[in-house]
């Protein structure tokens, strides 16, 4: 199972400016760690840090896991309403050619409509988990 990050803050402004910093291996290896405890890339991280801007809390292993799980099947979710509504389609096309359909439709529109529910109810909590981590 692939891991999905937090989702990204959005800059409002073009980032084209660079500094170039040496650091000791240590040093680097320090940054990097750090700024992985709160799922900052390392150049977030380092702006936060100079201009003393909050850093998010880092999240529990647990929390990490969790929201990770929960991107995952919200995703997994998201594969399956869109098969339902091919599926759906594929119904509909074949009432209005006057064809049979060998499908429950009233199964198969009680399933999207649950899976719609889940899937708003996991991002929900995705949501709520990232915004947990805002400093």
């Amino acid at each position: 199972m692939k891991l999905q990050p937090l989702p990204k803050t959005k800059h409002h402004k073009k980032l084209s400016n660079h500094i170039h910093v040496r650091l000791t291996d240590a040093d680097y290896e320090q940054i990097q760690t750090l700024a992985q405890e709160v799922n900052l890339s390392m150049s977030e991280f380092v702006r936060r840090a100079v201009t003393r801007r909050a850093m998010p809390r880092p999240l529990a292993a647990f929390d990490l896991k969790a929201y990770q799980v929960l991107c995952q099947i919200n995703s997994e979710l998201r594969q399956a309403g869109n098969n339902l509504n091919q599926i759906a389609k594929a119904c509909n096309t074949s009432v209005m050619l006057g064809e049979p359909v060998a499908v429950n439709r009233a199964l198969l529109q009680n399933t999207q409509q649950l899976l719609k529910e889940n899937q708003t109810l996991i991002q929900n909590i995705a949501n709520a988990l990232a915004q947990s981590t805002q400093g």
